[in-house]
């Protein structure tokens, strides 16, 4: 589980509150990767060793991400050390810290109590949010069958995003919105347009009477 920080870091305030999953998967050789497949548009595209050497990762367009081990200002304790997620947009620039964890198993019970906060009250309970990512070869908008490049690695080159009631494309540079809808009839177009997602009846109606529904 993870802490969420919006500050540059490891400087600035971290909320002690696990709202996220990152996955730690551990090799017959030793190695250990970040395995983060739920984060979103600036979430890492690739695995992230587990390392003190905290190389950076060339992620999306010009982006990088990199794990260093380090401790946040909240630590009283010098150990453990955190695991620290951060992200620039360029090699020029500063990093930004967008979470921390540590080395910590957690269980099905744990989950179980954690839900009951964060389906309440983080982003994601107030913000309609998908994320594609977009090979080399596919088009922003979905087809079932992509022409892809033969090659044994996967290169990510661009995200698309629906953010309520919008839907941007970065295609490894800023982020443009392409496409804006008022309606839920218009959001169920824009999920099949642009991430292949048909929704059943009973589905398409769950959205209904809350907060969170267009007209």
């Amino acid at each position: 589980m993870t802490c969420p920080s919006h500050f540059p870091g490891p400087r600035g305030v971290y909320p002690v509150k696990f709202t996220h999953i990152n996955n730690i998967i551990h090799l017959p050789s030793g190695q250990r990767y970040s395995i983060d497949v739920g984060f979103g548009g600036d979430g890492p595209t690739s695995p992230l060793p587990l390392n003190e050497l905290g190389d950076a990762v060339r992620n999306l367009g010009r982006q990088e991400v990199r794990l260093i081990h380090d401790n946040i200002p909240k630590q009283k304790l010098k150990e453990p050390k955190l695991w620290i997620y951060q992200y620039r947009n360029a090699p020029e620039n500063e990093w930004n810290s967008f979470y921390s964890f540590a080395e910590l198993e957690f269980f099905q019970h744990d989950f179980e109590v954690l839900n009951w906060w964060t389906s309440a009250k983080t982003l994601h309970r107030w913000t309609v949010l998908v994320v594609r990512f977009l090979r080399e070869g596919e088009n922003v908008q979905f087809s079932s069958n992509p022409t892809l490049p033969l090659a044994n690695d996967v290169a990510i080159v661009g995200k698309v995003m629906l953010v309520d009631n919008v839907i941007k494309v970065n295609l490894g540079g800023r982020t443009n919105i392409v496409h804006s809808f008022d309606s839920e009839e218009g959001r169920l177009e824009a999920l099949k347009k642009y991430f292949g997602i048909s929704l059943a009846h009973e589905e398409k109606r769950s959205i209904q009477g809350w907060d969170k529904a267009l007209s």
